[in-house]
């Protein structure tokens, strides 16, 4: 079997970072209204796929180092009509992908009522980021309405970051609140062993808080009590806010110089400090793991992975104080972004790829990389590029009406709650993966309700106007 390259350091961490509890997976909604046709349906994703390789290759596993083998499958939709006998545990359709032997994408389609759809992309992360998937499934949805999708078009590429020298500060790019960040981007010196080693030391010095299983959580009725014919549970919990919250979200973090991905992940800070001290744990410090997209500026390519990790992290003393936290947040994120810090995420993985094993042993380390993950899209309608018919925010394929969107990272052992935000049709769309297996079934509900109100209570605190609006401080998450 011909190979297509190597996979990339990042790609090989995402590959061996999978467990049978924990498939490397995300998730991205569409929830449907009209007569969805499933055999279109199924040509669509089929004809979509073949313009992105890597979502119709498989990977040849190789403990030194995996390849991407040629094209030669595509992805799979599963169907569950109204009325349909549900799946049994071992053809559950949120099973992990085996990316060794099938395409990284399984879309599901789940008819709750009649013409009321709920269509499931469940991509391995092996295969691309977040930010592909969206343009992936419109795509999907263009082939659907049987236009066009929209032509690739890519920029010149960030030299500095694939050139394959390291950059100066090779290691996880952990933003301590002590330590405020630099206002010059750092000079290109290279990098040593010390570097490495004194940035790794800090990095894993501070550690993230972990997640408690309440001891009075209330009972949780299982997945398979859902009665015959409602089809499959989805594994995570959705909140929306109405477009006046939404609105009001985004104008008064703006007034204060933040975004609405700064109020988010504050409000996820202060939702797991009171969950464990709640639960009688209390913690020191959160972490917050924030994929960033790395891609150009009007970049349009076949599905793949451009993304890196930036780190927030925060104690809980520091969580107390809603407005000092939310401003903080937006000081980071912006040096984040306009130094790209999450490239030097990779620059780690590049310098640990030079022996292959290290990738391995770095996933079965007994620390948690974070507390949780925050992953802000923004406005999925421009990023999904669908060429069909649209009402206001809504798009239109074939005659059916997406009415909402929303999508959810996957999470790794030790991290115990994924956290995905999306605005579609003018409002804004929370999704909660928890470990079910260390919170129990009850907790991601619970902590989903426990972040909206959070979100609400962040605005609420900050003033009406304050400093003047940020420039794009959010990043471009995974």
């Amino acid at each position: 079997m011909s190979t297509l390259r190597s996979l990339t350091p990042f790609e090989q961490l995402l590959l061996r970072d999978q467990r049978p509890a924990f498939p490397m997976c995300f998730f991205i909604l569409c929830t449907v209204e009209g007569p969805l046709d499933v055999h279109r349906l199924r040509g669509a994703l089929e004809r979509a796929a073949r313009r992105h390789p890597l979502l119709c290759s498989r990977v040849r596993d190789a403990w030194w180092r995996p390849s991407w083998q040629a094209p030669d499958v595509v992805p799979v939709l599963e169907a569950f009509p109204r009325g349909s006998p549900p799946p049994g545990v071992s053809d559950a359709p949120w099973r992990s992908i085996d990316i060794r032997r099938t395409s990284g994408v399984r879309m599901v389609a789940i008819e709750r009522e009649r013409d009321a759809w709920e269509v499931v992309l469940m991509i391995q992360h092996v295969a691309c980021d977040g930010l592909s998937g969206l343009e992936f499934l419109g795509d999907v949805w263009s082939e659907y309405h049987g236009s066009e999708p929209a032509p690739f078009r890519t920029p010149a590429r960030d030299v500095r970051r694939r050139s394959g020298s390291p950059a100066a500060v090779a290691a996880p790019s952990a933003v301590h609140p002590s330590t405020p960040p630099p206002q010059k981007a750092p000079t290109e010196t290279g990098s040593t062993a010390s570097d490495l080693g004194g940035e790794t030391a800090r990095f894993a010095g501070f550690l993230p808080a972990m997640l408690a299983r309440g001891p009075a959580l209330p009972p949780f009725p299982p997945r398979s009590s859902a009665p015959p014919g409602a089809g499959p549970s989805l594994p995570f919990v959705t909140v929306s806010f109405t477009a006046e919250e939404t609105t009001t979200i985004k104008q008064r973090a703006a007034a204060n110089g933040a975004s609405l991905n700064d109020v988010a992940v504050a409000a996820v800070m202060r939702a797991v400090a009171a969950w464990n001290e709640d639960a009688g744990h209390p913690a020191r410090q959160i972490r917050i793991t924030m994929p960033a997209s790395l891609k150009s500026p009007g970049t349009r390519a076949p599905a793949c992975n451009d993304m890196g990790y930036a780190f927030l992290d925060r104690t809980v003393e520091q969580c107390r104080a809603p407005v000092d936290l939310i401003r903080s947040l937006a000081v980071a994120s912006r040096w984040i972004q306009e130094h790209r810090a999450a490239g030097r995420f990779l620059d780690t993985l590049a310098i640990i790829d030079r022996f292959p094993p290290a990738l391995w042993l770095l996933t079965r380390l007994p620390v948690p990389l974070s507390t949780a993950v925050v992953s802000f899209v923004g406005n999925v309608g421009p990023r999904l590029r669908a060429n069909v018919p649209r009402d206001g925010g809504c798009d239109l394929p074939g005659g059916l009406r997406i009415s909402a969107m929303n999508g959810v990272p996957p999470i790794r052992p030790g991290t115990r709650l994924g956290v995905g935000l999306v605005i579609y049709d003018g409002r804004l769309h929370v999704t909660v993966l928890g470990d079910v297996h260390a919170l129990g079934e009850a907790a991601p509900p619970l902590l989903t309700a426990a972040i909206r109100t959070a979100i609400l209570d962040c605005t609420a605190s900050l003033p009406t106007a304050s400093l003047p609006p940020a420039t794009s401080t959010a990043g471009s998450p995974a």
